[in-house]
């Protein structure tokens, strides 16, 4: 689920997870460079998830990929 429901916390939420990932967010990193910084600090993540936090980021317009690095907006 994106956002949390009656039966999906906001922890298990696209929404939540990728407001966790925002947090650690930094600009000129790879994909799979940012996948290691997030599954040593968030480690209850799958990539599957991280995958999907960053289609629902880059949706509504906060990280690009940019020549294999990801570029975030504030």
């Amino acid at each position: 689920m994106i956002a949390p429901t009656k039966y999906v916390n906001t922890k298990n939420s696209i929404l939540g997870q990728a407001s966790s990932i925002l947090k650690l967010r930094k600009n000129g990193t790879t994909v799979s460079s940012f996948w290691d910084e997030v599954r040593e600090k968030e480690g209850e993540i799958s990539y599957e998830r991280f995958i999907l936090c960053l289609d629902f980021l880059h949706t509504v317009g906060i990280v690009e990929l940019d020549g294999g690095t990801l570029s975030w907006r504030r």
